[in-house]
């Protein structure tokens, strides 16, 4: 007993030297770190002895992450935040800005990243309902707030079969969805993109919502459009439209590949020129070089984790 005792006094001693010369010739800037401490208490923060700093653990199983937005009024296109890194501020501007007076390299890049955060925002609102889709499924007792969430899923998506309600949730590369955006809105200078964040001329056909009149008319009948708070709102209802409908070569795609350059192929219904609308994202994607930003995330600082 004596042995082990004096083996286990050794062994501390040892460690708290270690810990002691560590810290003697190592500076550490907790500052850095505080931004964990602001989040939920749910996010688990652990501190990591070997490196000497804070570490924010995965989240657990039973938990999804959701952005905790930035709403923000653009006033003119300076306000367009151009971010350095991959890693970037979920930022969802409630108006649009015209960007016509720009040089057209400096045009492009400000739609790009007025765009961006309301695509990356919405991708990761989409994640954490669909891993709340998932937890519902595989669980044996749901509550009935969780049974009138799916069903209000089926709903929406057109289905009632779990697989495919999963599958009809993906989301798909970011750099199809800002050369639709571009090719949709002329730039960002159509009137519905200016008047309502209607990013691709989504229709409305409820009377109760908010939306815009269209001065062309469909077999003499008037025509409206929908009227978005946020850019994300619209990149929402994109989302929900790509989901079900005349789209399913395009989502059983989704299920097997990421290349943007292949998908873009299947969207053949998303437009009455079929191929000629398709070859055209596909060169437009390649010409902006637009594959860049598939690889950009929502910062984790402003991600909070939350309980199912």
């Amino acid at each position: 007993m004596k042995k082990y005792l004096f083996i286990i006094l050794c062994l501390i001693n040892t460690t708290f030297a270690f810990d002691n010369g560590y810290l003697t010739n190592t500076t550490i800037d907790y500052n850095q770190y505080d931004r964990y401490e602001s989040t939920t208490d749910n996010e688990a923060i652990a501190f990591n002895g070997s490196m000497g700093i804070y570490e924010a653990k995965n989240p657990p199983s039973c938990c999804r992450e959701l952005p905790r937005v930035v709403n923000k009024k653009l006033s003119s296109p300076q306000d367009i935040k151009i971010f350095k890194t991959k890693n970037i501020e979920p930022i969802s501007y409630t108006n649009t800005v015209s960007l016509n007076k720009l040089q057209v390299s400096e045009k492009k890049q400000k739609f790009f990243y007025m765009l961006l955060p309301a695509i990356l925002i919405s991708k990761q609102r989409l994640k954490a309902k669909r891993d709340r889709v998932e937890h519902i499924i595989n669980n044996d007792n749901p509550t009935a707030e969780e049974i009138a969430f799916l069903d209000e899923l089926y709903k929406t998506y057109e289905t009632s079969d779990n697989q495919e309600l999963l599958s009809r949730m993906k989301t798909h590369p970011v750099s199809i969805i800002l050369a639709q955006a571009a090719i949709e809105s002329a730039w960002g200078e159509s009137r519905f993109f200016k008047e309502g964040n209607n990013i691709f001329g989504m229709w409305s056909y409820n009377a109760n919502e908010p939306r815009i009149r269209a001065k062309k008319t469909r077999n003499g009948k008037a025509v409206y459009v929908r009227k978005y708070a946020t850019l994300s709102d619209a990149i929402d209802d994109y989302f929900e439209v790509i989901g079900r409908g005349a789209y399913k070569n395009f989502r059983k795609q989704r299920d097997i590949t990421k290349d943007p350059l292949k998908l873009v192929e299947y969207l053949v219904n998303y437009c009455e020129l079929k191929e000629q609308y398709t070859k055209k994202l596909k060169k437009f994607i390649i010409a902006n070089k637009l594959e860049k930003f598939d690889d950009y995330k929502i910062d984790r600082e402003y991600l909070i984790t939350k309980n199912f």
